[in-house]
């Protein structure tokens, strides 16, 4: 293989959407191809398709398990972030120049119970967003209604929502807006709860960090689910 066809760690991370020292990361723990050129870091185009190939393929089977078994008669779903954006989903290019119109075009990109009037719910959470802004700063608000939504503890959801354009929403640090996390309750203690696990994660730099590149719904289900447990 000539020189020409090796890129470097900078140039996979980039195409990958992953830092360097997350790239760095996997290397170390063998769990992406590299090869050693000059003492240095070297990456076959090959090796990188076949690499997400495989990644892609078990990433999509584990979703596709999760969403399965959400499915099917459980005893009780789990009430992580993982669970409760599983159910939401992750969304991209939300368009929008407003606030108003942001939530209302997220929430019609989100799968919602039969029993959901779209549109009831979307006056019930602009009313709320009228009243006083949901962005909690770093780029993030947590668009939601004053009363629960959903009739059922199982249909909880969050989603994550990226938007198109950066949107102001009259933040205290007066930074825009670039991701909604669209919450719905079933009652307020877990209203309360939902916000609780939103909070904490959207304290995290490296979870911000993530959300700020607009990482893959795969990535953030992997950074979730290895999070599980930290505030349940």
């Amino acid at each position: 293989m000539s020189e020409q066809e090796l890129l470097s760690i900078v140039e996979v991370a980039a195409r990958l959407n992953v830092s360097v020292e997350k790239l760095n990361h996997w290397v170390k723990q063998d769990k992406f191809p590299c090869q050693i050129k000059k003492g240095k870091m070297a990456f076959s185009d090959t090796a990188i398709k076949t690499w997400l190939e495989d990644n892609l393929k078990a990433a999509h089977n584990k979703l596709t398990a999760e969403h399965q078994s959400l499915q099917a008669p459980p005893t009780r779903r789990g009430r992580s972030m993982f669970d409760f954006i599983l159910r939401g989903g992750v969304f991209y290019n939300i368009d929008g120049t407003t606030p108003q119109d942001v939530i209302a075009n997220a929430l019609n990109a989100m799968p919602l119970p039969n029993y959901c009037n779209k549109a009831g719910v979307i006056e019930q959470i602009l009313e709320r967003e009228s009243i006083v802004s949901t962005a909690l700063g770093n780029g993030v608000a947590v668009p939601h209604a004053r009363n629960p939504l959903m009739e059922h503890e199982d249909d909880e959801r969050i989603a994550i929502c990226f938007l198109r354009h950066p949107i102001d929403f009259r933040a205290l640090d007066r930074e825009p807006v670039t991701a909604l996390f669209i919450m719905m309750s079933h009652a307020r203690r877990s209203h309360l709860q939902m916000l609780q696990r939103i909070s904490f994660f959207c304290s995290q730099d490296d979870f911000i960090a993530m959300l700020k590149r607009r990482a893959q719904k795969e990535e953030i289900f992997e950074y979730l689910d290895a999070h599980r447990q930290v505030i349940d």
